[in-house]
């Protein structure tokens, strides 16, 4: 009998689903790399075949909230930079449809294992966390380099701003004005369109040293801020505490939380803290 052993990152266990095909719904990027990430490192450790991951979602809940082409959260074009790890989509069906999987607390004692939910984030993952910076820079042929004078400034509106988590325009442009005095260059990365960035903070246009990076792809964006000399935004966004994990560990000092020290340590998702808060 094989001894081989087939790790699946099941990104979303969605109730409309066809793996590795299609499925309805799911999280943002931040969330589902997650699963992604320990399946990743586990197959590593254990000699455990990768599968294909689940990434061909929709999210037409969220579009017809928002109107974003966005906010339909498909994040086929990144996934695709990283399949070259894992078996091929059919080949991947033809294994999992034909063999029963268990959760990753079986993962000692049997070979078809699923890894599902955001566990306990960062923590599962630090160890790997060198690894999982060379996995992600090497596939999107990236270079690890800091861009130094440079904020990367995190703002989410979206499903942020229903769960009323979001940042107050109020203290997004207090920010702003706290980077630009000390002669930063400020490159704000959003989930949403120029015109209603300045909508939401009320400026009629953006300062000068300040702009708003046109995104070519989310994995994308959190490995360009990941570059930058200083990351500002909401330690509650798992988007922004992945490109804290991809940095060269030591800046990670240089973090400026939006949020209050009391609020982030109710948070606590990444044992690389957070060390300024304005």
């Amino acid at each position: 009998m094989s001894q081989a052993k087939y790790y699946l990152p099941l990104i979303h266990n969605s109730k409309v689903s066809i793996y590795p095909y299609f499925r309805l719904g799911g999280f943002g990027l931040g969330n589902i790399l997650f699963p992604f990430c320990r399946a990743l490192c586990q197959s590593l450790k254990n000699g455990a075949n990768l599968l294909h991951p689940h990434s061909n979602q929709i999210q037409p809940r969220n579009f017809l909230r928002e109107l974003n082409v966005k906010s339909l959260r498909n994040y086929s074009y990144d996934f695709n930079k990283l399949k070259w790890i894992s078996l091929p989509q059919n080949k991947s069906a033809f294994i999992f449809y034909l063999n029963k999987f268990k959760d990753e607390t079986h993962i000692g004692s049997y070979k078809y294992i699923y890894f599902e939910g955001l566990k306990n984030y960062f923590y599962d993952l630090y160890e790997y966390r060198e690894i999982i910076r060379k996995f992600f820079y090497y596939s999107l042929q990236r270079n690890l380099k800091i861009e130094y004078n440079t904020v990367a400034f995190h703002i989410r509106l979206g499903d942020f701003l229903i769960n009323n988590q979001s940042i107050s325009p109020e203290k997004i442009r207090f920010s702003i004005e706290f980077f630009l005095k000390r002669s930063y260059k400020i490159k704000i990365f959003s989930d949403t369109n120029l015109s209603q960035l300045k909508d939401y903070i009320e400026l009629s246009e953006l300062p000068k040293n300040v702009s708003l990076v046109r995104s070519e792809s989310p994995l994308i964006d959190i490995i360009e801020m990941s570059q930058a000399e200083f990351i500002c935004g909401s330690p509650q966004s798992t988007f922004v505490e992945w490109a804290r994990f991809l940095r060269i560990r030591k800046y990670d000092i240089n973090s400026y939380s939006l949020l209050s020290r009391r609020k982030y340590e109710e948070i606590d998702i990444s044992p690389s803290k957070w060390n300024h808060f304005i």
